[in-house]
């Protein structure tokens, strides 16, 4: 289902991978990572929205094509004058609604399949928590984490901060910081490049993505960091990418060879 056209040599062709959406107010949409002239496939866990003028999506610029067995996936295959421009948002209609991508060039790497399963977040009956008012609560927390350039050691009755050492890695920025909480992980990362907006972030590992809870700037007098927070591993795990996004999908900045773990017992 690929087009003849090989990857560039710099250019790395990404295994199988899944992309979990929510849904929610304000979420931002699922990158696609494409290339001229090769073929990804995008298979959903819902039957494509199928009409008598065709499927619901059209692609300026690029082929858009039914899979040949199954009705909940498609093909996309990117002209080379679309490669090369800035990212392409897109909406994709399904039986039960819809979802929107963002197809993006020029970052190194090129998906071949990817799976996108929709999953509503689930709340506990009586509570209605928006997305807003989690991320507000993050925030607080992460105010309260990060002291003076170190994980402040917290010590209450349900959690405990343990910093989570980055120098193991020849690549590691020196200035990453990163404190475990127990069910939470949060980094923080500098910025050297204030001036590119950041819109959206991806973490993966493996080439699966790690959902990001919370993306905010932090800046003091002379520095600027992006704070983020999302689930604790089971147990200490390294080599995950860091990519800070830019709203037309370009890359503004990104670290490598992360490490997060685990937070300590109470």
């Amino acid at each position: 289902m690929t087009a003849v056209a090989q990857p560039l040599p710099e250019e790395k062709l990404e295994a199988d991978r899944e992309v979990v959406v929510t849904g929610e107010p304000g979420e931002q949409p699922a990158m696609v990572y494409g290339a001229a002239n090769i073929g990804v496939q995008l298979v959903f866990d819902a039957p494509l929205q199928r009409t008598d003028a065709g499927i619901g999506l059209k692609l300026a610029g690029g082929d858009v094509r039914l899979h040949p067995y199954l009705n909940n996936a498609l093909v996309l295959i990117p002209s080379r004058a679309l490669a090369g421009g800035p990212a392409v948002p897109l909406y994709v209609t399904l039986v039960d609604g819809g979802v929107p991508l963002l197809l993006t060039f020029h970052t190194g790497r090129v998906d071949h399949v990817i799976h996108i399963l929709q999953r509503p977040v689930t709340r506990d009956a009586g509570t209605a928590v928006s997305r807003a008012a989690f991320q507000e609560a993050l925030s607080s927390t992460a105010s309260a984490i990060f002291k003076d350039g170190a994980c402040a050691m917290l010590r209450s009755q349900l959690v405990r901060t343990r910093p989570v050492n980055q120098m193991k890695k020849k690549r590691a920025d020196p200035g990453v910081l990163v404190c475990a909480t127990g069910t939470l992980n949060y980094l923080r990362v500098p910025r050297e490049h204030p001036e590119c907006a950041v819109s959206s972030a991806r973490l993966s590992r493996q080439g699966k993505d790690v959902e990001v809870l919370l993306l905010e700037s932090v800046r003091s007098e002379k520095e600027f960091w992006q704070v983020l927070a999302v689930w604790s591993p089971p147990e200490k795990a390294e080599d995950f990418e860091l990519l800070l996004l830019a709203a037309d999908g370009t890359l503004c900045e990104g670290h490598y060879d992360l490490m997060l773990g685990p937070g300590g017992s109470p």
